[in-house]
């Protein structure tokens, strides 16, 4: 039987509260649920396309240019308008016999579908057809394109797949406020990597906001609890959004304070933040470190609640911290002790003895924010 929202219900109260059942984790009906649900409502970041190594900001800078791309199955493209010069997201589905219209990288002031020849223009409003001239009541509202929300951030593209989606400035609002004085990333690198790890999309979110574990996944000598101040470390809860930061143990290895906001100083005691750790609902991370951003993305693979497909993305602000960052900043041994962690968990969530955990209410408070706020998404 599909779970019910009694089932998955995550009390407000931290301390009296339990995690989304195990079943939340196995079972593809409630993938199926998620995928239409939490994820069709979210801002989600477009995967860059494998065919042209420039960033998606770049292939559809000029105007008229369009480009197909693919967000969780679903076919798309990214246009800018010819006359206006402004960026929109349509279905990449023609409205009368739904031929893909746009196949790869192209340009010009109306769009043409390659099966009958129904024509678009760069706002996706409906044009002409061969052979409707004489057709009543026509175009009608679903002849022309969908306009799907689009926002460009940073050089990275977003998208909502709801018309009427909370605004983009809305979701990254506080986000933004933590970086108004932070240089932008220089450069996108090109270690780029996309790969299948075990385990659902959600546990690799939570394992991101579980500052519980790093003391013992990422345990001393030689983890990231040595590279911080594990005591400092501070998770700030918002609408949409979680900041988890703290203090590098050396502070050579953290930000310079010019590049924060003032509430992130600590000029007595002379230490630096090491990290802002970003997560955005709901599979987002943006890490921000001294050498630059680099950006994750636990996306779901539809019909395999098992696996995660985990896209990774680095940005260079400093290219000499950026190639010491597995040294100081661990990015690497942080990445494969995790992917280790949640292998074995993904064993013990299909064992059948997985009952529905408690939160530790002074170092779950993210955790405790997720779960609520799958729940809440999905039976909402």
């Amino acid at each position: 039987m599909p779970l019910t929202a009694e089932q998955c219900h995550v009390d407000d109260d931290i301390r009296t509260a339990e995690t989304l059942p195990a079943a939340a984790f196995v079972e593809p009906e409630f993938l199926a649920k998620e995928l239409d649900t939490v994820f069709r409502t979210s801002w989600q970041l477009l995967p860059e396309r494998g065919d042209d190594p420039r960033p998606l900001d770049e292939q559809v800078a000029s105007r008229g240019s369009r480009v197909p791309v693919s967000l969780l199955g679903r076919p798309l493209f990214l246009q800018r308008g010819w006359d206006d010069d402004q960026l929109r997201a349509f279905p990449n589905t023609c409205t009368h016999a739904w031929f893909p219209l746009v196949l790869g990288a192209d340009r010009g002031p109306t769009l043409v579908c390659g099966q009958h020849g129904r024509r678009f223009d760069c706002t996706g409003k409906f044009v002409s057809q061969p052979g409707f001239k004489e057709v009543p009541a026509f175009p009608r509202a679903c002849d022309h394109l969908t306009s799907l929300p689009v926002a460009s951030w940073r050089r990275m593209m977003f998208m909502n797949l709801e018309p009427s989606a909370r605004p983009f400035t809305d979701t990254f609002a506080e986000i933004d406020a933590s970086l108004v004085a932070m240089p932008p990333p220089l450069e996108r690198l090109p270690s780029a990597e996309v790969r299948e790890i075990a385990g659902n999309w959600k546990q690799h979110a939570w394992n991101y906001l579980d500052r519980f574990h790093i003391g013992y996944v990422h345990r001393p000598p030689g983890g990231l609890a040595d590279a911080v101040d594990l005591g400092s470390y501070t998770t700030e809860l918002y609408e949409d959004s979680v900041l988890q930061w703290v203090y590098a143990a050396k502070p050579e290895d953290g930000f310079d304070p010019s590049w924060l906001p003032e509430r992130f100083r600590d000029d007595k005691k002379g230490r630096r933040v090491f990290a802002l750790w970003w997560f955005v609902f709901p599979n987002l991370t943006l890490n921000f470190y001294p050498w630059g951003l680099s950006v994750n993305v636990y996306q779901p693979v539809p019909g395999r609640p098992d696996a995660t497909r985990f896209i990774w993305y680095q940005w260079a602000t400093d290219r000499a911290k950026h190639a010491e960052r597995d040294k100081r900043w661990l990015s690497s041994q942080v990445d494969a002790e995790d992917v280790d962690a949640l292998a074995q968990v993904s064993r013990g969530l299909r064992s059948g003895f997985a009952p529905r955990g408690r939160f530790a209410p002074n170092d779950e408070q993210g955790p405790h924010w997720f779960h609520k706020k799958i729940a809440r998404s999905v039976f909402s």
